[in-house]
């Protein structure tokens, strides 16, 4: 890996690296899409370019949705609010994933936290290929399965 020292001064250095910091931070995926994955390339503060390029293109291929809209849909009444929503690896076992629905669901008398995980265990849970396939539909059949649950709570 080779690394360059750039040494800039005064009003070019400050324009400099705002501009590399905001490319570096723009991205075109949601901020609360959860996308961890185990794959060589994708990890850490090095592999951010690729796991972002990844969630993106799965995003806008249409067939992945954001479940905030399904939620106000179904409670028009109340006040959602979603921290979090994609998939993530097992810790236990790197080739298998889940996919979580974290909200907070507000109505007139109550909040309601949903914090769900289809699947539970590793055991049976599909692989990032399966997620991905077919523009992510079994992303989404899981995730329509995470807001029904979430929706039964708050009902």
């Amino acid at each position: 890996m080779i690394f360059r020292v750039f040494r800039f001064t005064g009003r070019t250095a400050l324009t400099s690296i705002c501009l590399f910091l905001s490319a570096c931070a723009s991205t075109s995926i949601p901020p609360n899409f959860l996308y961890e994955t185990s794959l060589r390339g994708e990890q850490g503060f090095i592999g951010r370019g690729n796991r972002v390029e990844a969630a993106r293109s799965l995003l806008e291929a249409g067939g992945v949705t954001d479940p905030s809209a399904a939620l106000e849909a179904a409670l028009p009444n109340a006040d959602v609010q979603v921290k979090r929503w994609g998939l993530k690896y097992f810790g236990s076992n790197w080739s298998r994933y889940q996919t979580v629905l974290d909200a907070n669901i507000k109505t007139e008398d109550e909040t309601v936290k949903c914090r769900l995980a289809m699947p539970e265990t590793p055991v049976g849970a599909p692989t990032l290929q399966e997620l991905r396939a077919n523009d992510g539909a079994v992303l989404q059949r899981q995730l329509d399965g995470l807001i029904s649950a979430c929706l039964a709570k708050v009902k």
